[in-house]
């Protein structure tokens, strides 16, 4: 029997994938929102010049059925999403977005730490951004193929030889959707920081100011956002527990 739940809101649960078919017209949410969001886009403008008014995916309709993640999503200008995260009234939108969660051999999990001229300076994560246009594949949205994309983008590590979690898991808070699978690397930290390092010096769009090493909860910081702690408390405290990650494989 089928079961269609809302998604859990403020802990992180396991699921088995997400499935975003994709909808060619606008998103009904940023068509009653295009004066606010242009509004709020110059403002913008001002303060942060350096942003870039590209195309991202939002979503409608997202709900749990069975193990799923469920949806429809449309292209939306960034604009439109500074706009939901600046303070929009609550509607039918979404902001789902994937993120690996790098393990190394002696047990640390890599994040990145946010350049100035971005749109959140200092923040402290794993990889991530929003789906795009790279990410539809066939009339729906590829959201394991967006987090291997970041984490290459990012951080220089490819990932998709990685061992990997069987399941994905998540934290949900009002709008905002943060998906995550985690990877293991068979190198230490000190060896991948120093990869990640050199790719971070000699990528041309500068938006990485670092690399984060945590070995446990405190090391994440202030400026890591609510989803990231939840997702970093979680790890770890399954770690306490010997979990099978830890222990003998993914899964």
């Amino acid at each position: 029997m089928t079961q269609t739940i809302p998604i859990p809101e403020n802990r992180v649960f396991s699921f088995d994938s997400v499935q975003l078919s994709l909808d060619p017209d606008e998103h009904p949410w940023v068509s009653a929102e295009h004066s606010a969001i242009a509004s709020n886009w110059a403002r913008d403008q001002i303060e942060r010049p350096w942003l870039f008014n590209g195309t991202v995916l939002l979503h409608r309709g997202l709900q749990l059925e069975d193990g799923v993640i469920a949806g429809t999503s449309h292209r939306a200008p960034y604009a439109a999403l500074r706009w939901l995260v600046d303070g929009a009234t609550r509607a039918d939108v979404w902001h789902l977005f994937g993120s690996p969660l790098i393990l190394t051999a002696d047990g640390a999990v890599l994040l990145i730490r946010m350049a100035a001229k971005t749109a959140n300076p200092g923040k402290v994560y794993a990889p991530a951004g929003s789906l795009d246009e790279s990410d539809i594949c066939n009339g729906a949205v590829d959201v394991l193929g967006g987090i291997l994309r970041e984490a290459m983008e990012e951080t220089g590590l490819d990932l998709s030889g990685a061992e990997a979690e069987n399941r994905f898991l998540a934290w949900r808070n009002a709008w905002l959707v943060a998906v995550f699978r985690r990877f293991r690397l068979a190198e230490t930290a000190d060896v991948l920081v120093s990869r990640m390092r050199e790719h971070i010096r000699t990528d041309p769009e500068q938006e990485i100011a670092d690399v984060v090493v945590v070995r446990r909860p405190r090391d994440l910081g202030p400026t890591a956002p609510p989803y990231m702690q939840a997702m970093i408390d979680f790890h770890f405290a399954a770690a306490e527990l010997n979990s099978g990650w830890q222990t003998g494989g993914l899964r």
